[in-house]
Formats: C-alpha cells, sequence, structure tokens
C-alpha cells in the first residue's frame, strides 16, 4: 500500500505523484536481466498449504468498499460510516469466481478508526468490537463459501500508529494505538476482548465459528509493519511515535500464538518489501518475521506463509533489487511458501504487462499474487478491470494449482476438516 493520506486530498496528490512514477518507470528498462528461476521443488513446498493440498494463492486486495477505510466491516461511529452490504459483496465475489480467484485479502480494523473499541479516544485499552463487525464478517464468509472463494482477513496496517486524529478528520480512533503494541495489558485486551471473541464468532447456517470455517484461509496481522519500525531506518513520516523491532515482533507473535491454540487457519504478515523478509536477495537486511525471531516471545507465533509487498520503484540496480521478478523464491532464501501479497493490478512500473507480471511470478516460484486492488482507490495502481482478464487465462491455465478443493463441511466434533499447516520450528 502507497503510503499517501486516505483524506480525498491526499489520494488525489498521491494519484499523480504515482502516476508520475510510474510513467516515468515505464520508460525504465532494468539493467540487468531477471536471475533465471530454478525449476519449482516437486513437492510443491512453495505453494501454500491448505485443505490438504498446496496451493498459488491467485486472488486481489479489498482494503476497503465505497471509500470505507476501516469501515467495511466496522462502524465509524462518528459519521456512521458502515459501508459493507450483501449485494455488493456478492457482486464482487461473483466477477471474481467467474475469473477464477481463489482469494482476497480483505482488511479489517486499518487504522482502527471504525473498530475495536477503546476505552479512551487516544490510546486507551481495547474494551471489545462494535454490532456491525462480527455480523457483516460472517455474512462475508458465508458468500465467499458460495462463491468458492477463500478470504484473508488483514488485522491492522501501519496507520495505527500515526498520531490519534479529531472526530471530523478520519474518526476519533484512527490512529494513536502505539500504546496497544508496546504495553503488555493493553495487548492482552486486544487478544481477549477483540480478536477471541472474533475467532469465536458462530457463522449462521453452519457448524462453524470464524475462526474455524474453511473458506477463512488466514489472518495478516499487520500491513507493511516495517513503516512504523524505528530500528529499520524506514519510518513513515507521518508516525511520530514508532515501535522497535522487538517490539513489533512480540505483538506479531502474540497475536499469531493466539490464532494458532485458538483455530486451525493461517498466519502471515504483509511485510513492505523483500527488502524485510528475506536473507538472500540482492542487496536485502534480512528476514524480519522468520521464525527465530517470534517464537521466543510465543512458541507458536510463527507464520505460516510469508508475504511481500512488490511495486516498481523495488526493480533496483546493480546491487539491490527486491523484486520477486528479478529474484526468485529459491535465490530469495525463504523457507516458506511466499505470496506477492500486493502488486500494481495494472502492473505499472514493472516492466510487464498484468499477464507476464503473473506468469513470472508463477515461474519463480512464488505462493501466489493479490492485486492492489479490487476498487480501484485512485493511487495509479489501477483496479479489477486492469488484471481481470490475466487473471482469468492465468487461472484457466494453472488451474491444477488455483481451483482450491474445497472438503464437505461437517459439524466440528467429526473432527474431518483439519487442512494440512506445514510448520517451521
Amino acid at each position: 500500500m502507497y503510503r499517501f493520506s486516505h483524506s480525498p486530498l491526499g489520494l488525489r496528490l498521491g494519484a499523480f505523484v504515482m502516476g508520475l512514477i510510474f510513467a516515468l518507470a515505464s520508460a525504465y528498462v532494468a539493467p540487468v536481466p531477471p536471475v533465471a528461476a530454478a525449476a519449482c521443488p516437486v513437492n510443491k513446498l512453495h505453494l501454500v498449504p491448505w485443505q490438504g493440498g498446496r496451493w498459488f494463492l491467485a486472488g486481489v486486495n479489498v482494503p476497503w468498499q465505497n471509500d470505507g477505510y476501516g469501515a467495511d466491516f466496522a462502524t465509524v461511529e462518528e459519521w456512521g460510516q458502515h459501508t459493507y452490504t450483501h449485494a455488493n459483496t456478492d457482486a464482487m465475489f461473483a466477477a471474481l469466481q467467474a475469473s477464477g480467484v481463489n482469494t482476497v485479502r480483505w482488511w479489517v480494523f486499518a487504522d482502527g478508526r471504525g473498530a475495536p473499541e477503546f476505552s479512551a479516544s487516544a490510546g486507551g485499552s481495547v474494551t471489545g468490537l462494535d454490532a456491525t463487525i462480527l455480523p457483516s464478517m460472517a455474512d462475508a464468509i458465508a458468500l465467499a463459501a458460495q462463491r468458492h472463494i477463500y478470504i484473508v482477513f488483514n488485522l491492522w496496517s501501519f496507520d495505527m500508529l500515526m498520531p490519534d486524529s479529531s472526530a471530523s478528520a478520519k474518526g476519533e480512533h484512527a490512529g494513536g494505538h502505539t500504546d496497544m503494541i508496546t504495553d503488555a495489558a493493553k495487548r492482552s485486551s486486544f487478544l481477549t476482548k477483540a480478536l477471541l471473541p472474533m475467532l469465536a464468532y458462530p457463522v449462521p447456517g453452519t457448524s462453524y465459528t470464524i475462526g474455524t470455517h474453511p473458506n477463512v484461509l488466514g489472518w495478516d496481522i499487520f500491513n507493511e509493519p516495517e513503516w512504523g519500525i524505528s530500528d529499520l531506518n524506514s519510518v513513515d513520516g507521518n508516525i511520530s511515535q514508532p515501535v522497535t523491532l522487538a517490539q513489533m515482533r512480540r505483538f506479531i507473535a502474540e497475536v499469531a500464538g493466539s490464532i494458532h491454540r485458538n483455530s486451525n487457519q493461517l498466519v502471515t504478515v504483509g511485510s513492505a518489501s523483500m527488502k524485510w523478509n528475506s536473507d538472500a536477495g540482492l542487496g536485502t537486511v534480512g528476514n524480519m518475521w522468520k521464525d527465530a525471531a517470534l517464537t521466543p516471545y510465543d512458541a507458536q507465533g510463527f507464520l505460516d506463509f510469508y508475504q511481500i509487498h512488490y511495486y516498481g520503484w523495488m526493480n533496483g540496480n546493480l546491487t539491490w533489487s527486491y523484486a520477486p521478478t528479478r529474484i526468485d523464491w529459491a535465490a530469495g532464501g525463504f523457507d516458506k511458501p511466499t505470496v506477492i501479497g500486493e502488486l500494481p493490478a495494472n502492473a505499472g512500473g514493472t516492466n510487464y504487462s498484468a499477464a507476464g507480471l503473473l506468469d513470472t511470478l508463477h515461474a519463480n516460484c512464488y505462493g501466489g499474487s493479490w492485486a492492489w486492488t479490487y476498487s480501484d482507490v485512485n493511487d495509479g495502481t489501477g483496479g479489477w478491470s486492469d488484471t481481470s482478464a490475466a487473471l482469468k487465462a492465468f487461472t484457466s491455465a494453472n488451474a491444477a494449482e488455483v481451483a482450491i478443493i474445497t472438503t464437505p463441511i461437517l459439524p466440528l466434533d467429526r473432527h474431518v476438516y483439519l487442512p494440512l499447516v506445514v510448520r517451521q520450528g
């Protein structure tokens, strides 16, 4: 996700700047050819494990619908803004299904403006969830099951570390939540008052909860955490109170451990770039999210698959590159399946077409790709119309790795639904 304000002015400025960047980048030809991809592992360990098989996750990002940043599922009380609708979601899933898409990455809390509920306007402990969030999530899950779509819910974004907003600007609780990461009692309040009730919420018409439903493939704990970590010298200019790497690792590990103990779904983190998620890439600084970095805080706090984001600025030069088009899965030294969690839907700045980008990432043995975004958010990266044809051609050509085979939904006490999860550590 590009680091621009989500106000209308910020989006327009972002669109102008990114359009200029993409125009320049499109004329740029990388001086070094991509590293030739080795054959992908025969055992398919590079693909994401789910429902007893291994799959390439071909899909899109749904950061928000109808301009409802942080208000798709939750409600921003100050404005009465709640943008989720059954009809719009069903129409979206129908369009995705028609192109063979198997997954969406859908944002939930974002910067905290809609949910969870807090005990104070600035910071504060979590006191619970509002009335709309869980029923809306459950409805989306039911629709996903009908359309054979699998959801990865993204919980938080680095925006939550920005200064607390006024009610008139972004909503009373937008940002100002650094203490939820740094304070043990407030981390615990999030886990017990928001995360666990979410996982335990029944999906109507089934014997499943949100945390056990087979069409919830997993949870992305944090979108691009690196933009809020002081140690990495990458702090977004709008964040005045960043956290340390150790503090972010503890938060991610504790959330991941709670999910692993209370669901049978997968866990990932939306790393902003290969730069911070690879020990072997060209010029990378190391894998911040490997097991050895997380499990000291919680033995079950590991990730089940990695997720890195890719935009044109990462193409690099002779001495560095964070581009998965150039550095394949093996060359990056990844020890888990790795999904390209964001990439421009219009392929702008990548030196590829939308179809060529998908084919290259697949050939380079990555475990999936999610275009940014389904609904064009005016940041220069395009939308569904820019990638739908490419996705349809790709999913048709690679159906054996994309068409996730579902297990019949049976009562929980039958213990039949046990997705294969290969975990490190």
